[in-house]
């Protein structure tokens, strides 16, 4: 303690001086703007970057949460899509307890969507598969459409409890019956099985007004894609000499190089569908 009070009556001036000068610098910095836009922008600058550090830091790790939000948001917007209903008029309808006739409009859902992410992809192969990371105890079943926010990406034909595989559009056996626009003309999509970007839409007669740049979608008329699913955009329109049929390149809207996040379709009336189709077979 003496060795302290010594100190301090050694060095009184001293500190009273800098207590003064800091008490002075306070008072500068609080009232005159100048001084405090020179040391808020120093400060800043040293700062600044620490702040922007962190907050990449916590985003990272955030982003996970972030896009599966997304990915649900976009599932409900799926969900809500018209192409999913059909609108029919019921002529029998009760008023107040008693039959009477008329019209009156009945929405009837006809898909289902899922999501699920693609933890195996092949597009160099002449067959090509998709695995994802969700099967039967999610409601994945085979014959499922598999579809990205871009467009068309395959179908599901096998599923064990807890994943399924997919053929993809890129695969031989792939078959999508798709309609071009804005002709309205239906054809069906084959992949080449040389480039992964691009497909052929056969079967549309040369009498029809077709371009490049013309829209490709989904049909509608298989029990499997819904209508108006992108497929691709015509980039090569030339015709067949030896047919009334044109030939068409498509370049696929989906990067099937980059997929992670897919979305499962479920027909609700499937196997009713079906059961119709193939009385139809058997006439």
């Amino acid at each position: 303690m003496n060795n302290l009070i010594a100190f301090l009556k050694q060095n009184f001036h001293f500190l009273l001086f800098f207590i003064l000068q800091v008490i002075a610098i306070v008072l500068i910095y609080n009232n005159m703007n100048y001084p405090h836009f020179v040391m808020g922008t120093h400060s800043k600058a040293v700062i600044g970057p620490v702040y922007k550090g962190w907050h990449g830091f916590v985003k990272h790790f955030s982003l996970e949460s972030e896009n599966e939000a997304l990915v649900m948001q976009n599932e409900q917007l799926m969900r809500a899509m018209p192409e999913n209903f059909i609108t029919t008029d019921d002529s029998t309808y009760s008023v107040e307890g008693k039959e009477g006739r008329g019209r009156r409009a009945r929405t009837v859902k006809l898909y289902e969507y899922m999501h699920a992410h693609v933890i195996h992809n092949t597009i160099h192969k002449k067959n090509n598969y998709l695995l994802l990371d969700k099967g039967r105890a999610d409601g994945i079943d085979v014959d499922m459409a598999v579809i990205s926010p871009e467009g068309v990406v395959g179908v599901v034909n096998d599923v064990s409890e807890h994943f399924s595989s997919a053929i993809s559009l890129l695969h031989p056996d792939s078959r999508i019956s798709a309609r071009i626009l804005p002709v309205n003309q239906v054809g069906t999509v084959l992949w080449d099985e040389i480039d992964a970007e691009y497909a052929y839409l056969h079967d549309i007669p040369q009498h029809w007004p077709v371009n490049v740049g013309d829209t490709v979608v989904t049909s509608g008329f298989s029990n499997v894609y819904p209508k108006d699913i992108m497929v691709g955009i015509v980039s090569e329109a030339s015709k067949d000499a030896h047919s009334n049929f044109y030939t068409l390149k498509i370049q696929l809207s989906t990067n099937f190089s980059r997929l992670n996040t897919v979305y499962v379709v479920k027909n609700l009336y499937k196997s009713e569908l079906d059961t119709l189709k193939t009385k139809f077979k058997d006439e």
